[in-house]
């Protein structure tokens, strides 16, 4: 492909990356004048148009991302059998080749790279997008340390999909969360628990879980937990460990609640790392490796080492430090024999067919037998009962209780554990919410979170999720999530306020303020508006908008360079005048609705700010939208897509 010019637009200058779904290219982007990546589906997948499909949906969604910490999606495009999209072009290296090369890290490193993560998954979980296949591939690491995190969107596809290709989603079975390998749905968390995943292969240099299969390995992810951090590395900080192994919890609600929490711990270890640095006077430096041959890990050192005593010096404390302690134990083994010998001598003086009934509550069945037996009691199992509390195998009762006298070979009756009682948890979505939780509770559950949500076609108190979801096996007493809807959000419309001129940084501030999001930005030369303030906006000043707009701005990067040559007056005559309005063009398009059920309308413009989304509702069949839109260069395109599939696609009137 290389030479190639994708649709007009996006030269292929050289290969950049093979996975095993797509190739990945370096391209000019000429309407732009950029360098981007376009990732190329492969022919086998091409060919599948329930896949296609989702990918392009899926690859449109990630495309309203926008973080620094995130890979950018320009575009989404497609020429004959090639299916594409068009990313952001990261000069870097990934974390797997960097964990593979550099092999140990300092802990500041670590902290940072995790906080970095954190921050991208949350931008994405708070607009409801999961990533589904976190692991060091796909964390790219610029020159500058900028983490970004990229592929957004692209395992949702490939797991709608049957996929049984090497390297395909089995491929990243060494990252995936529990639910995933028991192939549930997931949620937030499991991007959590990758992300633990991650962290523990940075200290480590290997993955927690390892075998000769995939589903292997499903199985440890499942069952299994992994190897103590300390074991590799010693001087770990103890708030970074706990975080990890929060992360790598089995059960979903064990993990932090949010990608913003995990953000907010990164932070407070960050600001405690540097202030133990300065303190000390020393940086976070990598250390040697703790065994032999690991390629991963740290040591954190840090005080100041102790003068060593001469050995004569050493020897001679240490003769003197044992004697003395020599001494308090043969004094306290003497007391203790007596006091011993007197508990266990009065009693068979006066009771000499008795012993005590020695405690046996919390022990394991076969330790408990044991323990009796050595007393010259029989132990007998009266009965098996469900505990939530207390493990399988292990006593809960016994009767006679501890200390009381009784004849030697006395059966001494015990209950023991059967663990917690397994049950499908029942389905409560669609119930109102204080019939759900009469159910759960009725049924031995205990209720957990509950999260409420617009939805504009669920009535009000109304569960719309769970978890633990409908039909899994779970241990009785668990604490069940629920999502709640809260029925249609009201809709509120306000002019949009006028920012030319004005400080673009508090701009921003001010659109949060206002319920509105930051579109797309450029900057421009002005010799009007000093660096920095807005030159325009889109839409304009006075237009009637709602919270959850995207508003696109131009900004000034200050007065252009001055020419190298002065023009005669004749010459600037003829040159044309520009003014930043007249580079704005206006459509009103007019979108019939085929017939027949609801279908979703889209309208997508590409113009000097790249592609975005400007406008996504569901309409009935047979009905009429109407839609008045903004493109910005000679360049401009609009489409429109109904049900998916592309209804129009024009450029913009001169």
């Amino acid at each position: 492909m290389i030479g190639e010019v994708l649709v007009n637009r996006y030269e292929i200058l050289e290969k950049i990356g093979d996975g095993g779904m797509a190739l990945v290219y370096s391209a000019k982007d000429h309407l732009l004048n950029r360098v981007v990546a376009v990732k190329v589906l492969r022919d086998q997948f091409a060919h599948d148009e329930q896949f296609v499909e989702r990918f392009r949906r899926e690859a449109r969604s990630a495309a309203s991302l926008s973080h620094p910490n995130i890979v950018n999606i320009y575009d989404v495009g497609e020429t004959g059998l090639n299916h594409f999209i068009v990313m952001e072009y990261v000069q870097g290296n990934n974390l797997h080749d960097l964990i593979r090369k550099q092999g140990q890290f300092s802990q500041g490193f670590i902290v940072n790279v995790g906080k970095q993560i954190a921050m991208g998954l949350a931008h994405a979980h708070y607009h409801g997008i999961i990533h589904r296949d976190i692991k060091p591939h796909n964390i790219l690491i610029t020159e500058e340390g900028r983490v970004k995190v990229t592929d957004f969107g692209i395992a949702q596809a490939m797991s709608a999909t049957n996929l049984t290709q090497t390297g395909m989603v089995l491929g990243s079975v060494h990252y995936f969360s529990p639910e995933q390998a028991r192939g549930v749905n997931v949620q937030a968390s499991s991007d959590l628990y990758s992300l633990g995943i991650v962290l523990y292969e940075m200290i480590t240099g290997q993955q927690p879980f390892r075998a000769d299969s995939a589903i292997a390995i499903a199985l440890k992810q499942i069952q299994e937990s992994p190897a103590p951090l300390r074991n590799f590395a010693s001087d770990l900080d103890g708030d970074l460990e706990d975080l990890i192994f929060r992360l790598l919890a089995k059960e979903p609600q064990k993990r932090p609640a949010s990608a913003e929490e995990v953000v907010r711990i990164f932070q407070r270890i960050e600001r405690r790392l540097e202030a133990e640095g300065e303190e000390h006077g020393e940086q976070t430096m990598p250390l040697p490796a703790v065994k032999s041959g690991w390629k991963g890990g740290f040591s954190l050192a840090r005080g100041k080492q102790q003068k060593k005593q001469p050995k004569k010096q050493q020897k001679k404390q240490q003769k003197s430090g044992k004697s003395k302690l020599v001494l308090i134990l043969v004094f306290l083994l003497v007391l203790g024999g007596i006091g011993f010998g007197l508990v266990r001598l009065i009693p068979l003086l006066l009771f000499p067919d008795e012993v005590r009934v020695p405690n046996v509550v919390g022990l394991f069945e076969l330790e408990a037998q044991r323990t009796l037996r050595d007393s010259g009691l029989i132990l007998k199992v009266e009965r098996s009962v469900f505990d939530n509390e207390i493990p399988a195998g292990y006593i809960i009762s016994q009767d006679p209780l501890a200390g009381r006298l009784v004849k030697q070979q006395r059966e001494i009756s015990v209950w023991v554990s059967k663990g917690a009682e397994e049950v499908e948890m029942p389905s409560v979505i669609g119930l109102a919410t204080r019939e759900a939780k009469l159910n759960l509770t009725q049924s031995g559950f205990v209720l957990g979170s509950e999260t409420e949500v617009f939805d504009p076609e669920v009535s009000p108190n109304t569960i719309l999720e769970q978890w633990p979801e409908p039909g899994e096996v779970v241990a009785k007493g668990t604490a069940v999530n629920l999502v709640i809807s809260k029925g249609q959000r009201a809709i509120v419309s306000f002019p949009l306020p006028d920012f030319k001129g004005q400080d673009f940084e508090a701009v921003k501030m001010r659109l949060g303020e206002l319920g509105l999001i930051l579109g797309n930005s450029w900057p421009e030369n002005s010799t009007i508006y000093r660096a920095g303030q807005v030159i325009e906006q889109n839409p304009a000043a006075g237009t009637e908008v709602q919270q959850g707009w995207k508003i696109d701005f131009v900004y000034s990067q200050g007065q252009p360079k001055p020419a190298p040559l002065p023009q005669t007056s004749q010459e600037l005559e003829e040159q044309p005048q520009w003014t930043h309005e007249n580079l704005w063009k206006t459509l009103e398009v007019t979108v019939n609705v085929p017939n027949g059920p609801d279908q979703e309308v889209v309208i997508l413009v590409i113009d000097d700010f790249g592609a975005r989304e400007v406008y996504r509702e569901t309409h009935k069949g047979g009905s009429r939208v109407v839609r008045t839109v903004q493109g910005r260069g000679e360049g401009a395109q609009l489409q429109v897509y109904i049900g998916a599939k592309q209804f129009l696609d024009q450029k913009f009137p001169d």
